[in-house]
């Protein structure tokens, strides 16, 4: 095959996997699953919305709301029309009624579905219907988490074995501090995640190749992310796999010399390397988004389109409230735009929940970062800006998606501050290459 193609090619045939799989498990018989949803309806019935599992820290957070909507979507799947029912994404819940009330209903009494979450679609569903089959969804959710964890510490040991260590220790640090335990809590904090565990791994397996050769796969990753889950930990399935192949670039080749080194990439090649790349996984996401609308329309027609593309733009800068009533103040520009960051930051501390305040956090963050640079400082013998001018450059990637969806950043941090592992490991990187390290080095 052409070059040219590869990346077109992948794209296309990856979302026809994707689609043609998401349309087989929506031809399991509701039968199948019964027994299982029950189970499921009668366990949100019984814990809240968001409910809070370790004493009263914010990034203790479960998620029972949006792990309930999919569940009701999945029970409502019409087994004689597969197609049209996954594209509408259809579930039950009365305009005064809880999530949960309208999916008890929904499985006991049988009610009909009057909601339509078409712009979703999720694609998760095609391991949801076929495990409900056999079991209910708290253990799904346990399941779902366990596997990235055990693809994480595959990771881990792989870059041990490749003697990248130093690597190594960071990962599991930036793991650490983004609450790996809470993943096996709600599968809308763990399916992105475990995309972005599998690309991980994935970009490991492969030779340190060209970006010819890597471009095909960051593409397939992007329509695979917006397919999984849309908006929640998205990025982290283009930032943690690229920084690997950056840092397996970077140190092919490498000879310590007085300590020094010297790379046989430079960082012109890092940035150049992260744009393909990254472009890539852009298109790829976009191009099964566009596809998602497109048939969304022609199947749900032209008003359930806008009304989606509508919410959609609510996430980007629609207006947030600094409580959640509809009475709250509205919060200004700025606030909302600061707000958007420094939420997601404060997940990172054991912050109480209603007792998250703007200048601790920026306060303990902006702490924590001169520490780390004075360490730089006291131990550097020379920086090394070939590899960490690209990977600063991912490290901010978070930031630069908390302040495009500023709104959505801003309400769902509980969600959303997991995409900043990339920019922890990135730093607890550059303190280890650029101090530690190299005192080791001169001992």
């Amino acid at each position: 095959m052409k070059k040219g193609l590869r990346i077109p090619v992948t794209i296309i045939l990856t979302m026809a996997v994707c689609i043609l799989l998401l349309i087989a498990s929506a031809c399991i018989p509701r039968d199948m699953i019964q027994k299982q949803s029950e189970i499921s309806a009668e366990y949100f019935s019984k814990r809240e919305p968001f409910q809070i599992l370790i004493k009263d820290y914010v990034n203790a957070m479960q998620d029972n709301y949006s792990d309930t909507v999919l569940c009701d979507i999945a029970y409502c799947i019409d087994t004689a029309h597969p197609f049209s029912s996954v594209i509408r994404a259809e579930f039950a819940q009365g305009e005064y009624e809880q999530a949960y009330e309208g999916y008890h209903a929904t499985v006991f009494e049988k009610t009909e579905p009057n909601q339509e979450y078409g712009r979703y679609w999720h694609g998760s569903l095609v391991f949801i219907r076929p495990l409900l089959t056999i079991m209910p969804i708290k253990t799904i959710r346990l399941l779902c988490g366990v596997v990235s964890l055990i693809l994480q510490m595959i990771i881990v040991a792989l870059l041990i074995r490749k003697k990248n260590k130093g690597l190594a220790i960071c990962w599991l640090l930036a793991l650490l501090l983004i609450h790996p335990w809470m993943l096996m809590s709600s599968l809308e904090y763990g399916t992105a995640f475990l995309v972005a565990s599998v690309a991980s791994f994935g970009i490991l397996l492969k030779k340190n190749d060209e970006d010819a050769d890597t471009m095909p796969f960051f593409a397939a990753i992007g329509v695979i992310t917006c397919f999984a889950d849309f908006l929640t930990t998205e990025t982290l399935s283009f930032t943690l796999p690229m920084i690997l192949l950056l840092a397996d670039r970077m140190l092919e080749g490498d000879k310590d010399i007085c300590g020094k080194h010297h790379h046989s990439f430079s960082a012109k090649e890092g940035f150049v390397s992260i744009i393909k790349n990254g472009a890539c996984w852009l298109v790829g996401y976009l191009t099964m988004f566009a596809t998602k609308i497109i048939l969304l329309g022609l199947v749900a027609g032209k008003e359930v389109v806008i009304s989606s593309l509508d919410e959609g733009i609510l996430r980007l800068g629609g207006e947030v409230r600094n409580a959640n009533i509809s009475t709250a103040p509205v919060v200004d520009f700025a606030e909302r735009f600061s707000g958007s960051i420094w939420h997601n930051l404060a997940c990172l501390y054991p912050v109480h929940s209603g007792e998250m305040k703007a200048g601790g956090v920026w306060l303990i963050t902006f702490g924590i970062i001169l520490v780390g640079l004075a360490v730089v400082y006291l131990l550097h013998d020379k920086i090394d800006s070939a590899m960490f001018l690209p990977m600063g450059m991912v490290a901010l990637i978070p930031f630069l998606r908390f302040l495009v969806l500023s709104n959505h950043s801003y309400i769902h941090f509980f969600i959303t501050y997991r995409a900043l592992m990339v920019t922890i490991v990135v730093f607890l990187l550059f303190v280890f290459e650029n101090g530690i390290r190299q005192l080791k080095i001169e001992k």
